[in-house]
């Protein structure tokens, strides 16, 4: 489906969709043992990690694409990737991500996809400041209107990233940069959603931005077809609560009593399959989230899916991929949808 015809399906689409969210959210919301639950296994297959780091990683687009490929072949209901091509011009950074997606979505009309935010740490780093709305987000709706990505980037909050030096310190200077949205970029995205039914992947690396989505939740406006991605970090590393079971008490104490669906991951060196947080998140209901972004030291990314994969099975919940996962997530969004 090209830009076109998507754009006219949203039109006899949506009002369609508008009827039954209701009725979706309501059956999303009915009490059903953990054991029925279907687990959203993600794959972020890149991020900042390079082949000088660990050359298992994906860093060329074709390579990419092959990947992606390889990662939902296996199993992953989702896959989020960074092109690591940022640019001032969202057409441009969009392109990256599509010549990545496209081949995808032709083998996989039903997989969900999403990229990252269009931002450049370096200079990020050496201005102290962060691109505007129009420039970090809108790749995400150049990329939803070709009918390529499902799900978009829902970051609520600012949190500073790097790792701590030998006086405590994170850094190094040349690396560390605080990473921002401002209320901006969540209308940009909220509208983005409303207009055109992509679902979101809402991160929380603090309290705070757990605190964002639960005033959302309430609000009732987060889109349909979102999940959280509630993340932690090794000691190591200077943000984020350390992946201990009283830091995930305290996120599903906040969370308490709403329909929202939840993952979580760890950021670093480590892998949160080797935390208590996993086989924790799967027997409370939740999900977690693999692949060398996060872990990127680790094995491949198959490898780490098929490793999940195992977690999952001793837990006995199901991994709900394709069209069925956009329909446990209440994706509308009309390219995709089954």
């Amino acid at each position: 489906m090209d830009r076109r015809e998507f754009l006219g399906a949203l039109a006899s689409a949506g009002a369609v969709a508008a009827m039954g969210a209701t009725a979706r959210r309501s059956e999303a919301s009915e009490t059903k043992p953990v054991s029925e639950k279907p687990v959203i296994l993600e794959c972020a297959i890149n991020g900042s990690t390079t082949k000088a780091h660990n050359p298992l990683v994906p860093e060329t687009l074709e390579e990419q694409a092959a990947e992606i490929l390889r990662c939902l072949d296996a199993g992953a209901t989702i896959v989020h990737s960074h092109s690591n091509q940022p640019s001032i011009d969202p057409g441009v950074a969009a392109k990256a991500y599509a010549e990545v997606y496209r081949p995808v979505r032709e083998k996989h009309p039903h997989a969900i996809l999403y990229a990252t935010a269009n931002f450049a740490p370096g200079v990020y780093n050496r201005t102290r400041k962060v691109w505007p709305a129009e420039i970090q987000c809108s790749h995400h709706r150049i990329l939803a209107e070709a009918g390529l990505a499902n799900m978009v980037l829902l970051d609520m909050g600012v949190v500073p990233l790097g790792a701590f030096d030998d006086q405590g310190v994170p850094g190094p200077d040349e690396g560390f940069f605080w990473y921002g949205f401002w209320p901006e970029d969540t209308r940009y995205i909220l509208q983005l959603c409303k207009d055109l039914g992509t679902g979101t992947s809402i991160s929380v690396f603090e309290p705070g931005w757990m605190k964002n989505a639960v005033a959302m939740a309430r609000a009732g406006t987060i889109p349909p077809g979102s999940k959280l991605n509630i993340y932690f970090g090794p000691d190591s590393f200077s943000a984020m609560a350390p992946p201990i079971p009283e830091a995930l008490e305290l996120y599903l104490k906040m969370i308490e009593g709403l329909d929202l669906k939840w993952s979580v991951g760890m950021i670093g060196n480590e892998s949160i399959m080797d935390s208590p947080l996993a086989r924790m998140a799967l027997e409370r209901g939740g999900s977690f989230r693999v692949g060398l972004e996060d872990w990127s030291t680790g094995p491949s990314n198959v490898e780490q899916i098929e490793r999940a994969k195992e977690i999952v099975a001793a837990v006995g919940r199901p991994i709900v991929t394709g069209a069925e996962a956009i329909e446990y997530l209440d994706i509308p969004f009309a390219a995709t949808r089954p």
